[in-house]
């Protein structure tokens, strides 16, 4: 827990817990349907992975200084949400040459269901 809440100190963003809980799960093991998937727990750089991805595509940059991108797969799409003390944040997915990101579902539902897909 010690590293999310240097983490959040660092970025000047709240962590909803349920996102804390799954990143301390997949610390121990990863969940085999994201095996492949980058999570921000192996790479904190998801988000500059991000912005290249949207300036490759002549993407509009869409994601704030709030934005925490969790998930990226194959350096074509990430997810992310709004880390901003919301406990149930909305969570986002850009995939190449959208030009806009889609809006999903809330953390939770997400967090329950994709990675058992």
């Amino acid at each position: 827990m010690d590293k999310l809440i240097e983490l959040e100190k660092r970025l000047r963003i709240s962590l909803p817990l349920i996102y804390k809980r799954f990143f301390l799960e997949c610390e121990k093991a990863i969940p085999k349907n994201l095996i492949g998937t980058d999570l921000y727990n192996q790479r904190s750089d998801l988000k500059e992975w991000a912005l290249e991805l949207l300036e490759e595509d002549n993407a509009e940059n869409f994601l704030t200084e709030k934005d925490f991108v969790f998930m990226m797969h194959q350096g074509y799409m990430f997810w992310y949400f709004r880390a901003n003390g919301t406990e149930n944040p909305n969570v986002f997915y850009y995939r190449e040459m959208s030009l806009e990101p889609d809006k999903l579902t809330d953390l939770k539902t997400f967090l329950t269901e994709y990675p058992k897909i």
